[in-house]
């Protein structure tokens, strides 16, 4: 494994996903590209406790909740749509239809994080579902608005309590390339 290399990233980009098959142990289906991503905000839920006696702090625990996840992409095409949020795609028309009744699966989305050194870094985030997006539209005026789709889901840890895997080219991660992506990688915890 190589030297510690600090490098701040600077772009994000890649975003796949892969809808869970299976849940006990995860399996996937096939990596999926999403479309060009624009922003991704991942928030891991803490909850936090501190034991007090004797009049001070004796013992502090966390844990990690639910995960909270958005995304903004400059589009979001209708296979992609009902993959992710269980809704009805017509392969012939290609007309989508959405139903109270529909049920989002769980997936997993990955993507690149660029870094100023020219290195990436690669992350999965494990089992997220996704809720029906708020839909909002402008007309265009004078100046033109790029209107861009948002949505967000909650993540949980997979059966092993696994929630995120993180690969870093500058650690000397095999692979070191968008490869990463293109499958969803096996835990540590999985593997033992």
């Amino acid at each position: 494994m190589a030297g510690k290399v600090n490098s701040s990233t600077i772009s994000v980009k890649k975003l796949v996903y892969a809808v869970v098959t299976d849940a006990d142990p995860e399996t996937f289906g096939t990596v999926t590209e999403f479309s060009p991503l624009i922003n991704i905000k991942v928030t891991p839920k803490i909850s936090s406790a501190t034991q007090y006696a004797d009049g001070q702090a004796v013992d502090s625990i966390s844990a990690v909740g639910d995960i909270a996840v958005e995304l903004e992409t400059q589009d979001m095409a209708l296979e992609t749509q009902a993959e992710i949020l269980g809704h009805t795609l017509d392969p012939i028309t290609g007309i989508m239809v959405c139903n109270i009744e529909d049920i989002a699966p769980f997936v997993a989305i990955g993507y690149q994080r660029v870094k100023a050194n020219g290195k990436s870094r690669y992350v999965w985030i494990r089992k997220v579902k996704f809720q029906v997006p708020a839909e909002e539209g402008a007309t265009k005026g004078e100046n033109v608005v790029f209107q861009t789709p948002k949505i967000t889901g909650v993540g949980v840890a997979d059966s092993h309590g696994d929630w995120k895997t993180v690969a870093d080219e500058d650690a000397g991660t095999t692979p070191p390339t968008v490869a990463f992506l293109a499958t969803v990688p096996a835990t540590a915890t999985a593997v033992v």
